[in-house]
């Protein structure tokens, strides 16, 4: 899944572009899906695994579940766009560069990467810290989906835009990320201005990987 701060620079991003109201409130909802225990990534991910072991992000049914209120919620509609976006996110590196971190040395490069990363894209895209905990988050139905530490959400994002880490970069470099937001920034555009319309352009499925077991 993308890291914290790639969302945020898709948020902001798509904030500006389409104009939206309540940017904080759309952000906010942009990190959201990530703020769970590993073992509740799938569920607040809404992760399908298809019986010829290609596996997506169902987008579609969190729409379907929360049509009331979206597209007018700009949270439920930052919700979504993660969920768009880690499925462009997955797509890409599986299918264009193979990567699949399956053992800890992986994942433990791969997190260094990110934090190396964080400087990078806060200079980059003049990244300002503008999340907040929304005033009606107690009472927010998408609290069902999973246990969301909003707080830890707020702590960690703080520290990834303050981070000045050294080193040298494994595998996640800011070229690939670069190209990465180039080639699928214009594809979430496109869809979160069609969601704003009450249509869509896009399909889960269309972005499936293949499953690979540790």
């Amino acid at each position: 899944m993308a890291q914290r701060t790639v969302h945020y620079v898709f948020g902001q991003l798509l904030a500006e572009r389409c104009g939206l109201e309540d940017a904080p409130r759309f952000l906010f909802g942009t990190l959201l899906p990530d703020a769970v225990a590993k073992d509740e990534r799938d569920a607040s991910h809404y992760a399908l695994v298809s019986p010829e072991n290609l596996r997506c992000y169902d987008f579609v049914r969190f729409r379907r579940e929360f049509a009331a209120r979206i597209p007018a919620d700009p949270l439920c509609l930052g919700y979504y766009m993660h969920l768009v976006e880690d499925s462009f996110y997955r797509f890409f590196f599986r299918r264009e560069y193979n990567y699949y971190f399956t053992t800890p040395e992986a994942m433990s490069a791969l997190y260094r990467d990110y934090h190396l990363l964080n400087p990078r894209l806060r200079d980059r895209y003049a990244l300002v810290n503008r999340l907040a905990l929304p005033a009606d988050w107690a009472d927010e139905p998408l609290r069902r989906i999973a246990h969301f530490d909003a707080e830890g959400l707020l702590r960690d994002f703080a520290e990834d835009l303050r981070e000045e880490p050294e080193g040298a970069f494994d595998t996640m470099t800011p070229e690939i990320i670069e190209r990465f937001l180039t080639k699928y920034l214009p594809l979430a555009e496109g869809e979160l201005r069609a969601v704003l319309r009450r249509e869509t352009l896009l399909r889960p499925q269309d972005f499936a990987w293949e499953k690979k077991q540790k």
